[in-house]
């Protein structure tokens, strides 16, 4: 057996790997990067903005943005090798691997960078800039410098280009020095009508498994499984191998989604390659020389075999990253339903589990492991978390009680959303105004929301009416039936009184989720008021708008009608207290 060369391969994977960093300044892609590298839609937008600013004569200053891992090195370094001739014409800065001078700070070493780009210079100036730049750096430079560039200044505030609520245009504008792609816009997935799909994620997996001349992972395993000693079974290998299922593939990346849209997990290029080579070499295999692993594969217990398996491994090391932390909670183990209770319990009675795992699980998988299912002894507690994440990944697409309802809503709306489409900002809005309304508590009456009042009420409720006027800016509908740019929660905004500036309401998922739960009866928590002050604090902010004038209706809990008292103020001054 000889599994190092194949380690070796894996190990590219790796965030460790010389194979993992591009620079960006030059063509540094070897043979591996340049077999794993997938076009996208944001280095379609680079290319253009590169081919027609090298043919322009006057100063061109291409802002490269976004954050830290997200590919720009990667894809700038490849495109030295797309068009040669046209970024030749372009000094290329990478803000993140640059070398800097140690006596001085990042924004003068742009400072000096920039010198043709200043107002007083960029008249005359050709020089011709690609700026790979962190958007936390841009803002830095243009608080410390920005009344010497103060044309740089505005392109960025008109552009928006530091704001996140927004979708960027990074159309290319002939008549301007400056020009910028913001890959913040980007997203490793897309969004359509039926939820979010990943053609990155899903062709990067399918190149590292790939059986074709080039892919040296591929060569490597088939080397590496024709030396397997018969009968030994190599997790390794196995995981390697649950792999080449599409539809294993397919569900992976919805969890790496899932973990996006969740948890906010950022997720970078060389992230998502760690990822995966921890996803395929078990922890504590990792480092082990070839006579030590074959040892220890050969001892494994089968309750220790399928620990190390693919569909239980992802679920249960949240300390290896991240992402796989953000996994863990989505392991289907922690949602259950009637039907899974059933079979559980025949599982943990049945002497030999095979045929049950067989009759629901993909036979081919159940096919390469049933010696080990069917020997010695496992932990009933292991066998069952291993049936219901096999099941998850073998049937996740026919049961709809593996699917979450709120979550795939969640998508829908975002897509419309982004879509501009009216229908569906009008959805977001009123779900906004019923949650807010329920917050404190259902006032029974409509067009009136409970005012919080300090001290718990036993005896009597606070009510005002509350009409949040939405800040609307509506543009045309679109009708793309993907999209690749888009912003990933809602952002909402309202008048408030008679300031110029709306008041702005972000909805993520998390408070998606529970907005809908608010909206159907759930009373929230000081855990919510906690987790969502912002929301909190917002509402409150609409709520307490016209205090000056508005009435004021107290009810007596639990005393017939929904309102029984009006305070209001009168046009001279006084005040009036009725009985309604």
């Amino acid at each position: 057996m000889t599994i190092d060369p194949f380690i070796e391969e894996l190990k590219k994977l790796r965030e460790s790997s010389k194979h993992a960093v591009a620079q960006g300044t030059y063509s540094n892609l070897n043979g591996f990067k340049k077999y794993l590298h997938i076009d996208r839609e944001v280095e379609k937008k680079l290319k253009n903005i590169i081919s027609k600013a090298s043919q322009k004569t006057t100063a061109q200053l291409l802002l490269v943005c976004g954050n830290v891992g997200d590919g720009k090195s990667h894809i700038l370094s490849h495109l030295h090798d797309e068009l040669k001739y046209e970024i030749s014409q372009f000094t290329i800065h990478n803000d993140a691997t640059e070398s800097h001078n140690p006596h001085e700070s990042s924004n003068q070493t742009l400072y000096k960078l920039l010198q043709g780009f200043k107002d007083d210079a960029i008249s005359t100036a050709t020089d011709k800039i690609i700026l790979a730049i962190n958007l936390g750096t841009l803002s830095k430079f243009i608080e410390e410098f920005g009344s010497e560039f103060t044309q740089l200044k505005a392109y960025i505030s008109v552009n928006k280009i530091l704001d996140a609520d927004i979708v960027h245009d990074d159309a290319f504008d002939d008549g301007s020095s400056f020009h910028h792609v913001n890959f913040t816009d980007y997203h490793l997935y897309s969004l359509t009508a039926g939820g979010a799909v990943s053609e990155l994620i899903t062709t990067l997996f399918e190149r590292i498994v790939a059986n074709n001349d080039i892919n040296s992972l591929y060569k490597a395993y088939v080397s590496y499984k024709e030396s397997l000693a018969e009968g030994l079974n190599c997790p390794i290998l196995y995981n390697y191998e649950f792999l080449f299922s599409e539809n294993n593939r397919q569900l992976i990346a919805q969890l790496i989604i899932k973990a996006i849209v969740k948890s906010k997990e950022i997720v970078s290029l060389r992230t998502l390659l760690n990822f995966v080579y921890d996803l395929i070499v078990p922890v504590d295999l990792a480092d082990l020389n070839v006579t030590d692993y074959a040892h220890r594969i050969t001892n494994f217990s089968s309750t220790e075999f399928l620990a190390n398996l693919l569909p239980n491994y992802i679920f249960e090391h949240p300390e290896l990253s991240s992402l796989f932390e953000k996994i863990e909670r989505l392991d289907p183990c922690l949602t259950r339903d009637a039907a899974t209770d059933e079979v559980l319990l025949s599982l943990i009675n049945a002497s030999n589990p095979v045929p049950l795992f067989e009759s629901h699980i993909n036979s081919d998988y159940i096919n390469t492991i049933q010696s080990r299912l069917a020997s010695t002894p496992i932990v009933k507690s292991t066998l069952a978390r291993f049936f219901i994440r096999l099941n998850y990944f073998s049937n996740y697409y026919e049961q709809d009680s593996l699917k979450e309802v709120d979550y795939e809503e969640y998508l829908v709306w975002l897509y419309h959303y982004n879509n501009n489409n009216p229908a569906y900002i009008q959805k977001i809005y009123g779900l906004v105004e019923v949650a807010a309304r329920n917050w404190n508590g259902d006032a029974k009456s409509n067009g009136k929301v409970i005012i919080n009042v300090g001290k718990k009420q036993t005896k009597y409720r606070v009510f005002k009416d509350f009409d949040p006027i939405p800040d609307l800016k509506l543009n045309s509908k679109n009708s793309d039936d993907i999209l690749h740019k888009f912003t990933q929660e809602f952002s909402l905004a309202y008048k408030i009184n008679q300031e110029k500036e709306s008041l702005k309401i972000h909805v993520d998922y998390s408070l998606f989720k529970t907005l809908k739960m608010v909206s159907k009866g759930y009373r929230p928590n000081k855990k919510d008021n906690n987790n969502f002050i912002y929301f909190v604090n917002t509402i409150t902010t609409l709520t307490n708008q016209n205090n000056h004038k508005a009435s004021l209706y107290i009810d007596e809990i639990n005393i017939g009608k929904a309102v029984d008292y009006q305070f209001s103020k009168n046009p001279f001054g006084g005040y009036t207290f009725q009985v309604l």
